[in-house]
């Protein structure tokens, strides 16, 4: 999957990100930096963004990128039977895009080109985001020069690589692309093997045959305690959050803070981290990914405090567990040994009655979706590098992937006005306190995060893994 319009799969972003851009990129640091434009303005509550293009940018057929490019993307994505994957959704505010899906028109009637480097975007409501969302930018003289087949002959993006090769199921081969407006690579190109056991892979490694090598969960609970490993391993954590569900409006306990805070409480995530992944996890104090922009820093550590969790049952009238109502936690059959742990250990720790139900992955969700799950660890993956991603989708009240059906109105209240704030430092304070809000309305309990881990060579230098997949190619150096 290498079509910057259809594209809808995480793995294979991790190669488009190096062949195409935005308007913006984000540093491993979660820092929000320009890319295909310098700069950008909005009007007060971000319904009008004016980006101003940057200059001298080559594509990789030798065009200069112009608003015209911009202009084609947005439009593809939007013309129906292109079928328009991920990015689409991300134009759904800009006034026309409607018309355009249904058929109705042939342009963007909320994009204007003001000249061959600005571009003006209008909206019909608030996007205060717009300018960070990673669209993939392609040329737009592309499809009518090679054809609709044209994604396995040439490389249509403005990124440090381009497209050369793509054998299904075999490699992915990108090379420099020496015009790069940040400076030509230092090396000349990149070959993805695509590996399909994770022992194989450590093979391959071991023999000098791959030069950095992400490693599958369970392989990476091998090997960071290995102490052979210990200076060749890379780590971060993901742009993601795992939690603990509690739908209050199945299950009435959880109605009471004191039991919600009792849940957190009884959870030992360092035995968690040890135990259950083997050390390839990172511990989570709030619902933001460090890393990902927006992140509150200084939460309180969650303590495991069965004396405290205990207490404040009994507070809330259920001593030593007792009138808790029995309840079943669900999940997927591959967290069944996380299942077996919490069960386990509310009994031990609460008194508490709680049984492991499997569900099968897309029956799990839709019922998670329709708030017919009372109790679940679940998780959710960033799309793009702002709180909001978490914040918004997961705890806002009107949110459809609220699946816990926490609601809160202050907490409505500041997320409410975060999405009409476009100033980028403004809108990171109201993400903090609406985090700190959450916390301590204990709408949930934050579980560990699994981290993305990765074997880099000894000589190879200057690249790592970030929240979101491989930091930047273009500096990397083997020596």
């Amino acid at each position: 999957m290498l079509d910057p319009i259809t594209y809808s799969e995480i793995i294979a972003g991790r190669i488009m990100d190096k062949v195409y851009e935005g308007f913006s990129a984000n540093t491993a640091e979660g820092k929000i930096v320009p890319a295909l434009a310098t700069e950008w303005k909005g009007n007060e509550n971000g319904t009008i963004w004016r980006f101003t293009l940057r200059k001298g940018v080559k594509l990789h057929s030798g065009r200069e990128f112009t608003a015209k490019d911009v202009k084609y993307t947005f439009e593809q994505l939007l013309t129906p039977g292109t079928k328009a994957g991920l990015n689409s959704a991300y134009l759904s505010s800009v006034v026309g895009a409607t018309d355009m899906k249904d058929g109705k028109a042939k342009e963007l009637a909320g994009l204007t080109a003001v000249d061959s480097h600005t571009v003006e975007i209008r909206f019909s409501e608030p996007d205060v985001l717009f300018p960070i969302y990673p669209f993939y930018m392609m040329d737009s003289g592309t499809v009518a020069e090679h054809g609709p087949d044209w994604v396995t002959k040439v490389s249509s993006g403005t990124g440090p690589f381009k497209f050369n090769a793509w054998k299904r199921g075999v490699e992915v081969k990108i090379d420099a692309h020496k015009d790069y407006w940040g400076g030509a690579p230092t090396i000349g190109g990149v070959q993805f093997l695509i590996v399909p056991a994770g022992d194989t892979a450590l093979s391959m490694y071991e023999a000098n045959e791959l030069h950095f090598a992400l490693l599958p969960d369970n392989l990476a609970r091998r090997l960071i305690n290995d102490a052979k490993y210990k200076d060749q391993i890379v780590q971060s954590p993901r742009a993601q959050i795992n939690y603990m569900g509690m739908n209050q409006n199945l299950y009435a306990p959880f109605k009471d803070k004191r039991v919600r805070e009792a849940v957190s409480l009884a959870l030992d995530r360092p035995a968690m981290m040890k135990g259950l992944w083997g050390g390839a996890a990172l511990p989570m104090n709030g619902q933001v990914t460090p890393g990902v922009a927006g992140f509150t820093p200084g939460l309180p550590e969650l303590k495991y405090d069965p004396a405290r969790a205990k207490q404040l049952l009994a507070e809330a009238g259920y001593p030593d567990g007792k009138g808790l109502p029995p309840i079943e936690i669900q999940s997927t059959e591959p967290s069944k040994d996380e299942l077996a742990y919490y069960a386990n250990q509310f009994k031990r720790v609460l008194g508490w009655d709680v049984t492991v139900k499997i569900a099968e992955r897309a029956t799990h969700i839709r019922q998670m979706n329709a708030g017919e799950v009372a109790f679940f660890p679940w998780g959710w993956t960033a799309g793009y590098p702002d709180a909001m991603y978490f914040l918004s989708q997961v705890w806002y009240s009107k949110s459809p992937y609220n699946r816990s059906r926490w609601s809160n109105a202050e907490f409505d209240k500041v997320i409410d006005k975060a999405r009409t704030t476009s100033n980028a430092e403004e809108r990171y304070k109201l993400y903090h306190e609406a985090e700190k809000i959450l916390m301590a309305d204990w709408g949930t309990a934050p579980l560990p995060i699994l981290s993305n881990i990765a074997l880099r060579k000894p000589n190879v230098k200057n690249v790592t893994m970030t929240p979101l997949g491989y930091s930047d190619f273009h500096t990397i150096t083997i020596n």
